[in-house]
Protein backbone atom coordinates (compact mmCIF):
# COMPACT_ATOMS: atom_id res chain seq x y z
CA UNK A 1 0.00 0.00 0.00
CA UNK A 2 2.99 2.44 0.67
CA UNK A 3 4.42 2.13 -2.66
CA UNK A 4 1.37 2.29 -4.41
CA UNK A 5 0.78 5.65 -2.34
CA UNK A 6 4.40 6.89 -3.15
CA UNK A 7 3.86 5.92 -7.37
CA UNK A 8 0.11 8.03 -6.95
CA UNK A 9 1.96 11.07 -5.03
CA UNK A 10 4.76 10.87 -7.89
CA UNK A 11 1.98 11.16 -10.48
CA UNK A 12 -0.20 13.62 -9.21
CA UNK A 13 1.65 16.93 -10.68
CA UNK A 14 1.12 15.36 -13.59
CA UNK A 15 -2.87 14.74 -13.21
CA UNK A 16 -3.02 18.12 -11.60
CA UNK A 17 -1.35 19.61 -15.37
CA UNK A 18 -3.98 17.43 -16.99
CA UNK A 19 -6.63 18.96 -14.91
CA UNK A 20 -5.58 22.45 -16.05
CA UNK A 21 -5.29 21.84 -19.49
CA UNK A 22 -8.60 19.84 -19.75
CA UNK A 23 -10.48 23.07 -17.85
CA UNK A 24 -8.61 25.60 -19.51
CA UNK A 25 -9.86 23.56 -23.04
CA UNK A 26 -13.68 23.54 -21.49
CA UNK A 27 -12.86 27.31 -20.18
CA UNK A 28 -12.44 28.99 -23.90
CA UNK A 29 -15.01 26.43 -26.28
CA UNK A 30 -17.84 27.57 -27.65
CA UNK A 31 -21.44 27.26 -26.12
CA UNK A 32 -24.64 26.34 -27.77
CA UNK A 33 -27.18 29.42 -26.30
CA UNK A 34 -28.39 28.95 -23.17
CA UNK A 35 -32.02 27.83 -22.82
CA UNK A 36 -34.05 26.95 -19.77
CA UNK A 37 -32.29 25.42 -16.98
CA UNK A 38 -31.68 25.45 -13.30
CA UNK A 39 -30.77 28.84 -12.09
CA UNK A 40 -26.92 29.13 -11.14
CA UNK A 41 -25.77 25.42 -12.74
CA UNK A 42 -22.72 27.29 -13.79
CA UNK A 43 -21.78 28.85 -10.78
CA UNK A 44 -21.75 25.43 -9.40
CA UNK A 45 -19.68 23.86 -11.72
CA UNK A 46 -16.63 26.61 -11.51
CA UNK A 47 -17.00 25.94 -7.53
CA UNK A 48 -16.56 22.19 -8.03
CA UNK A 49 -13.96 22.63 -11.17
CA UNK A 50 -12.10 24.96 -8.97
CA UNK A 51 -12.32 22.50 -5.86
CA UNK A 52 -11.12 19.72 -7.73
CA UNK A 53 -8.08 21.38 -8.80
CA UNK A 54 -7.43 22.96 -5.19
CA UNK A 55 -7.44 19.03 -4.24
CA UNK A 56 -5.35 18.04 -6.82
CA UNK A 57 -2.90 20.90 -6.73
CA UNK A 58 -2.25 20.71 -2.79
CA UNK A 59 -2.01 17.32 -3.30
CA UNK A 60 1.04 17.69 -6.54
CA UNK A 61 2.59 20.80 -4.43
CA UNK A 62 2.02 20.28 -0.99
CA UNK A 63 5.01 22.25 0.05
CA UNK A 64 3.71 25.34 -2.26
CA UNK A 65 0.08 25.68 -1.15
CA UNK A 66 0.00 29.56 -1.12
CA UNK A 67 1.73 29.34 -4.73
CA UNK A 68 -1.10 26.93 -5.73
CA UNK A 69 -4.35 28.87 -4.15
CA UNK A 70 -3.06 32.09 -5.49
CA UNK A 71 -2.05 30.32 -9.05
CA UNK A 72 -5.65 29.14 -9.25
CA UNK A 73 -6.92 32.71 -7.94
CA UNK A 74 -5.38 34.32 -10.80
CA UNK A 75 -5.90 31.56 -13.28
CA UNK A 76 -10.00 31.98 -12.63
CA UNK A 77 -9.63 35.10 -13.50
CA UNK A 78 -7.46 34.58 -16.45
CA UNK A 79 -10.08 32.68 -18.05
CA UNK A 80 -12.65 35.29 -17.43
CA UNK A 81 -10.84 37.68 -19.77
CA UNK A 82 -9.84 35.29 -22.19
CA UNK A 83 -13.75 34.19 -22.66
CA UNK A 84 -14.72 37.85 -22.53
CA UNK A 85 -11.49 38.00 -25.69
CA UNK A 86 -11.00 34.99 -27.81
CA UNK A 87 -15.08 33.34 -27.67
CA UNK A 88 -17.97 34.70 -28.87
CA UNK A 89 -20.42 32.98 -27.06
CA UNK A 90 -18.89 33.25 -23.74
CA UNK A 91 -18.19 36.90 -21.53
CA UNK A 92 -16.53 37.92 -18.66
CA UNK A 93 -18.36 37.19 -15.03
CA UNK A 94 -17.07 38.37 -11.80
CA UNK A 95 -19.85 36.13 -10.65
CA UNK A 96 -18.18 33.49 -12.11
CA UNK A 97 -14.45 34.08 -10.76
CA UNK A 98 -16.05 34.34 -7.09
CA UNK A 99 -17.27 31.13 -7.64
CA UNK A 100 -14.11 29.54 -8.64
CA UNK A 101 -13.06 31.97 -5.37
CA UNK A 102 -15.82 29.62 -3.46
CA UNK A 103 -14.56 26.44 -4.70
CA UNK A 104 -11.12 26.80 -3.24
CA UNK A 105 -11.73 27.94 -0.21
CA UNK A 106 -14.45 24.72 0.08
CA UNK A 107 -11.40 22.65 -0.52
CA UNK A 108 -8.94 24.27 1.77
CA UNK A 109 -11.91 23.77 4.35
CA UNK A 110 -11.85 20.15 3.55
CA UNK A 111 -9.08 19.26 3.57
CA UNK A 112 -7.97 20.96 6.45
CA UNK A 113 -10.95 19.16 8.42
CA UNK A 114 -9.59 16.08 6.90
CA UNK A 115 -6.01 16.46 8.23
CA UNK A 116 -7.39 17.38 12.04
CA UNK A 117 -9.53 14.54 12.01
CA UNK A 118 -6.69 12.36 10.80
CA UNK A 119 -4.08 14.00 12.96
CA UNK A 120 -6.52 13.42 16.13
CA UNK A 121 -6.67 9.72 15.15
CA UNK A 122 -3.04 9.43 15.00
CA UNK A 123 -3.08 10.92 18.80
Amino acid sequence: MQRLLHYFNRLMPLLFWLLIAITSMLMLIELPEKKDGLPYVDKVQHAVIFAALTCAGLWAYSQKKWHVLLGLAVLGAGYEVLQAVFTLSRKASLYDWLADIVGILIAVGIITLLNRKISHERI
